[in-house]
């Protein structure tokens, strides 16, 4: 296998995962397996650090439509609206909050 393919695999596996998480399924043992597989390619050398964090942004963004760190922040300050019992915010459709 080469480079190119082992990234694709990778990409695969992580779409997969980001689909059942849209689902809200939560398949651990593929997550664990896909972590393992992509730590599997760093200890090996065939894909760096920066190729793996890409091709994950990647996969998030395909399947998302934002970035790993945008998703945090956005579901982080839901949480802390929720915490706060903020009705303003909660009260925002979600797909106007999410311009927010």
């Amino acid at each position: 296998m080469n480079k190119e393919a082992y990234l694709n695999c990778c990409y695969e596996q992580l779409v997969k995962i980001f689909q059942l998480a849209t689902l809200h399924k939560k398949d651990d043992k593929q997550k664990f397996r896909t972590e393992g597989f992509i730590h599997a390619g760093k200890a090996l050398g065939v894909i760096s650090h920066d190729e793996a964090v890409v091709i994950m942004e990647k996969a998030h963004v395909d399947v998302f439509g934002e970035s790993i760190n945008v998703r945090r922040n956005r579901k982080a300050t839901l949480k802390a609206a929720i915490a706060r019992g903020d009705d303003n915010y909660i009260n925002i459709p979600a797909y106007e909050r999410a311009k927010i």
